[in-house]
């Protein structure tokens, strides 16, 4: 057994019992694993969370922002939220199944998406969505001229131009 193994295992135990502590502590559940005041009633269903970030490119927080959750297989809006002053939004409540966060404009477009993802019934998950770059408005009169010069040339029966002469400049 390697070293790096066993000095792994204590931290990974630390790790867990660090979050217990912090669980017991918040006050949201007993030693039991159950809310305060609930002991002897059955559990109600195990809360599903979705929490995030959103960021601007540069990787700054998006404040005040307009998030929601998509559902993949209805293809329905099944939440929303704004973001808090350094980005955070969450999303609770939710039944198990396949998601997508939007980053929303004002007008209602969407301006960014998070990657999918899918949470089952009593699971956190963590996800971020992220602005693309923004191009200049002149970056996509140039970025297919290429593309279009040739699909021209090629529909007008123009497919090679070549000289049998040596090339004019030195090399």
């Amino acid at each position: 057994m390697s070293l790096r193994h066993t000095s792994a295992r204590p931290a990974a135990l630390a790790l867990g019992l660090g979050a217990l502590v912090c669980l017991l502590g918040a006050g949201s559940l007993t030693a039991s694993g159950r809310a305060p005041g609930t002991a002897g009633r059955p559990s109600a269903a195990p809360s599903t969370f979705v929490r995030g970030v959103a960021w601007n490119s540069d990787n700054s927080p998006l404040p005040a922002a307009k998030v929601r959750l998509r559902n993949l297989h209805t293809g329905r809006v099944d939440a929303t939220a704004v973001t808090t002053e350094i980005g955070q939004f969450t999303f609770t409540g939710l039944e198990g199944g396949a998601y997508v966060i939007e980053l929303v404009a004002d007008s209602g477009s969407v301006m960014a998406v998070g990657q999918s993802f899918r949470v089952e019934l009593g699971e956190t998950i963590a996800t971020f969505v992220r602005l693309p770059a923004r191009q200049s408005w002149f970056a996509g009169a140039f970025s297919n001229t290429a593309a279009a010069v040739i699909a021209a040339a090629s529909s007008a029966g123009v497919t090679a131009i070549g000289s049998t002469s040596p090339p004019v400049s030195p090399q």
